[in-house]
């Protein structure tokens, strides 16, 4: 009892200390109302601010997903034009396949002056000339090229039969703006034969001319000579390879002109005429100079089975008049042309600035001496109407009526001088001389300049400037021609009608725009 006394008594003292402490405390540091309402409001704003934090961080956690996922996205979209991009790429390197543009925009001021009647005739004229190539090489024996073809005037909308194009050019008259075929080929080269002999078939790369590349300045279209056939044609050649310093191939080729419709395509319509063939021979070598070397050509062209032409609007013209003849026949041929041509050429003769060419060719016909007969007697255009006669003197063979054959011969030089000046783009300057004799038969009918120059009987002269922009991709070129022209050249570059005197001045100015890609 008496320690229980004690404990109770030592608690009640402890209590009466704690409760003086406290006071003491209460007294030396009081706590106003304000304060803590102070305390309480900044403890409110800094939990408020952290709510605010709280919901940034949010945000930003849903704008880092979003982009995330824009990133994976992105990441997918690269890949899979990366993989199409080498697929692409895979197949154009496979199939080697390529493609080219050139495109010529052309103003030409022509004058044509008849000294024997003192006729004088001028005009311009802008045109358009579109080619694209395309190309392919699926296997290292096979080789696919061709071009196709936009030539027209300024808005004209005519087609080429308003312009009596033949399939000869074409593409090389100006006509409507649709897109003709001018060459598509094929060439085999077969590894079994060490690729010593290539087979090549289609439409034939047989137009603008070889020679032509230095005017225009554009790459070579054919291997062909231009004074020997340039037109396009449909055949098939066969070229054997040589491992020779100087003889380096030989061309065989075989091309057709077929006149019929599309009513029978696979049939000979009544009184159509039947092919002509052409058969073509060429030697192609170089000729070793220094540093350099000098490329040779020789051919032997024949065109064979030469038809009459005309015959139908002949046949119409006397059903039209009702002209008295009770029976006409035509010759199942005219006879055949040779033509032998030789060409030369040398870029920068010597290592000099100097680009060189020439040619010159030999053409002979041959006549069957057949007529047209009109009532088993040879016909005499004089039972036609004056105003029809003209019709009728392009029917034969290089002749008014196919009794005589002719020899004629043409030759065709040129130099092209290049500056070695930067700051003009290295332009050129080239000089070009023709002449053709009275009989002489061109066969340049796919030649887009206005004359046709290489089918001229007379002579011509041209001066020409290339000034580059873009080097290899944009030029302007102008040039002056001169052309005296001593006999006609009559129907498809001198091949139908006689060759009748003339005195005839032309002259030629033209400028152009010329891109190339």
């Amino acid at each position: 009892m008496n320690f229980l006394n004690r404990c109770n008594c030592f608690l009640f003292f402890l209590c009466l200390l704690f409760s003086a402490t406290v006071s003491v405390a209460e007294e030396n540091y009081p706590v106003h109302p304000s304060q803590t309402n102070q305390l309480q409001n900044q403890v409110d704003d800094l939990n408020n601010q952290l709510d605010i934090r709280a919901m940034e961080a949010d945000g930003l956690k849903s704008a880092i997903k979003d982009q995330q996922e824009q990133i994976d996205m992105l990441k997918t979209n690269i890949a899979s034009v990366y993989k199409q991009t080498i697929s692409d790429a895979g197949v154009i390197e496979k199939y080697k396949l390529g493609n080219s543009v050139y495109l010529q925009t052309s103003y030409y001021d022509l004058v044509r002056e008849n000294n024997m009647t003192d006729e004088k005739h001028s005009d311009n004229a802008f045109t358009n000339l579109l080619d694209l190539k395309f190309s392919g090489q699926p296997t290292n024996e096979i080789q696919f090229h061709t071009t196709l073809s936009m030539y027209k005037l300024w808005g004209t909308w005519n087609t080429p039969a308003d312009v009596m194009s033949s399939d000869f050019s074409y593409s090389g008259k100006p006509s409507d703006s649709g897109v003709k075929v001018k060459r598509g080929y094929v060439d085999y080269r077969p590894d079994w034969l060490d690729q010593y002999v290539n087979l090549t078939f289609g439409r034939l790369p047989t137009s603008d001319g070889y020679l032509t590349s230095y005017r225009y300045n554009r790459p070579v279209q054919t291997s062909y000579p231009d004074l020997g056939f340039s037109a396009e044609s449909d055949g098939i050649g066969l070229t054997f390879y040589f491992e020779n310093p100087v003889a380096k191939s030989i061309n065989l080729i075989y091309a057709r002109s077929e006149d019929d419709t599309d009513a029978y395509p696979f049939q000979k319509d009544q009184y159509g005429l039947d092919d002509i063939d052409f058969y073509a021979v060429q030697a192609n070598g170089e000729l070793p100079m220094g540093s350099d070397s000098t490329a040779l050509s020789f051919q032997w062209l024949r065109v064979d089975n030469i038809r009459p032409t005309g015959d139908d609007q002949i046949r119409d013209m006397i059903a039209y008049y009702k002209l008295p003849i009770q029976s006409i026949s035509f010759p199942d041929q005219l006879g055949c042309l040779d033509k032998l041509t030789f060409q030369m050429d040398n870029n920068r003769v010597f290592d000099s600035p100097v680009d060189f060419f020439a040619s010159v060719a030999w053409s002979s016909t041959n006549t069957s001496k057949d007529q047209v007969m009109v009532n088993g007697q040879p016909f005499d255009p004089s039972i036609l109407p004056a105003d029809l006669q003209k019709y009728t003197r392009y029917l034969y063979l290089l002749s008014p009526d196919n009794q005589e054959s002719h020899d004629g011969y043409a030759v065709y030089a040129g130099l092209r001088y290049n500056f070695e000046i930067d700051a003009l783009r290295n332009p050129k300057l080239g000089f070009e001389y023709f002449t053709g004799s009275e009989y002489w038969v061109g066969l340049n009918v796919s030649a887009t300049d206005p004359y046709q120059k290489l089918n001229t009987r007379g002579d011509v002269w041209e001066v020409y400037w290339i000034q580059p922009f873009v080097e290899k991709m944009l030029q302007m070129r102008t040039g002056y021609q001169v052309i005296q022209r001593d006999y006609t050249e009559s129907l498809l570059a001198g091949l139908y009608g006689p060759a009748d005197t003339t005195d005839e001045d032309d002259t030629l100015f033209y400028m152009s725009l010329d891109f190339i890609f």
